[in-house]
């Protein structure tokens, strides 16, 4: 059955990241595709990888010139991420051949975003860029102070993205012009999450904010014990946010007040993903967590050889996460067994992307 979810919240027929969503959403971004039923992950190695999403086989794999974390977005005829060689790339999603690549100043680590005509991506160099989904040609690009290695989102009229400047910017999406900004008082390396109300980003100031999507203005902040610098995910009553001091939290989306925190052995740096039951969670203890989202008591955990911190994907079967033991690994989405794992050359950090 193919999803229709966004980190599992329902959101069929909705527009969300200027698309219609129909079938699929990974990693926080709706997407679709007509290509091989995969898993897209980036290593250490500086390698993209297409896996089979079945039993984690190698469909084809695309060396870049320096290891990946960025985001990753795929639709019907391309698979879009970063790397620290300074370049976005477009990637055949059939065979991984090269389509177009763009190049930045500096390294592009950032969430990477799609709607039908366009690309949005960060890098250190300051920069959000707008590249032709079809080229790879710059459409406009906005400097912020410092590197922009944060999420993205978009909706209908803004790109949503947080600097190391402190700040959280919203860009007018057809030419990149500022619309507002509203600052932190730290860097802002977190997912970007959005609703029709509010933008919802963390800092390394300790808060997570809930900022007014029509103005910047805030609507709450929540105070941590250390810096909110991963995933962040929501749904119609809660945000659900990891903490860098190992706990995963679910605040209420109206007033930012804590339902229910989780707490780890390590810190928990990496992206989250939800459904209807279910939290997914990694940490540096290395374990692979599965909270009920009511109460965020453990329904089970998978321990790899190495922590979590890369991006979370999920379908209707299967959790998809990589680990610094050097593998990515598919696992039962009801009780956390091991369905397969692949092996890269080195650590895994980057997003992950499925097609089906």
């Amino acid at each position: 059955m193919i999803p229709t979810s966004i980190d599992g919240t329902d959101i069929t027929g909705a527009t969300i990241d200027g698309v219609e969503v129909d079938e699929i959403t990974v990693d926080g971004t709706p997407v679709f595709s007509a290509g091989p039923d995969a898993v897209f992950v980036g290593s250490n190695d500086d390698n993209f990888y297409a896996l089979d999403i079945s039993d984690g086989s190698e469909i084809w794999s695309f060396t870049t010139g320096a290891n990946l974390a960025s985001g990753i977005a795929v639709d019907d005829t391309a698979m879009y991420a970063g790397s620290n060689d300074a370049n976005v790339y477009a990637l055949d999603i059939s065979d991984g051949s090269e389509i177009w690549s763009f190049t930045a100043g500096s390294s592009v680590g950032s969430g990477i975003a799609i709607d039908d005509s366009v690309v949005y991506a960060g890098s250190n160099d300051a920069n959000v860029y707008a590249l032709d989904i079809s080229d790879g040609s710059e459409i406009w690009s906005f400097t912020a102070g410092s590197d922009v290695a944060s999420g993205i989102a978009i909706d209908d009229s803004a790109v949503y993205a947080g600097s190391d400047d402190s700040h959280v910017y919203a860009l007018d999406i057809t030419d990149g012009s500022e619309l507002w900004s509203f600052t932190t008082g730290g860097g802002v390396f977190s997912d970007i999450a959005i609703d029709d109300s509010a933008v919802y980003a963390g800092s390394n100031d300790d808060n997570l904010y809930a900022i007014d999507i029509s103005d910047g203005s805030e609507i709450w902040s929540f105070t941590a014990g250390s810096a909110f610098s991963s995933g962040i995910a929501v749904d119609d009553t809660a945000v659900y946010a990891n903490n860098n001091d190992s706990d995963v939290r679910a605040l209420d989306i109206t007033d930012g007040s804590e339902i229910w925190s989780f707490t780890t052995g390590g810190g928990v740096f990496g992206d989250i993903a939800i459904d209807d039951s279910a939290v997914y969670a990694g940490s540096s203890d290395d374990n692979l967590y599965a909270l009920d989202i009511s109460d965020g008591s453990e329904i089970w955990s998978f321990t790899a050889g190495g922590n979590f911190s890369s991006g979370i994907a999920i379908d209707d079967s299967a959790v998809y996460a990589g680990s610094r033991d050097d593998n990515v690994y598919a696992v039962d989405i009801s009780d956390g067994s091991q369905i397969w794992s692949f092996t890269t050359g080195q650590i895994t950090f980057s997003g992950i992307a499925l097609s089906l």
